[in-house]
């Protein structure tokens, strides 16, 4: 599970770079993303991810908590899944059903 904390260390951060950087060329309010066929195509395969990560989320959390990292990951998309990798990592304590399934392990 280390690689795999590792790589989401990577993420986090390689997201948080690209995000500032975006924020600095164009306001999220004035992206020409939505105008464009594959930009939608983009948007609906990504919030579908968001989707699928919710509900394993809400299978694995407290009802609370799972609203709460889903909230973020609507927001801040992938950023949030990879932080959530690595808090779920960290409290799994290396026991990947734990990992998996959270409380219905």
């Amino acid at each position: 599970m280390t690689i795999t904390k590792l790589i989401s260390y990577v993420i986090s951060v390689a997201m948080i770079g690209v995000i500032i950087w975006a924020q600095n060329q164009v306001s999220l309010f004035d992206s020409p993303i939505p105008d464009l066929p594959w930009g939608i195509v983009s948007l609906v395969d990504l919030y579908s991810g968001f989707i699928l990560i919710c509900v394993w989320i809400i299978y694995k959390e407290s009802l609370p908590t799972a609203i709460i990292w889903s909230f973020f990951v609507f927001i801040l998309g992938n950023l949030a899944t990879a932080i959530y990798v690595i808090y779920s990592i960290n409290k799994s304590r290396g026991n990947i059903v734990h990992f998996f399934m959270g409380k219905n392990s």
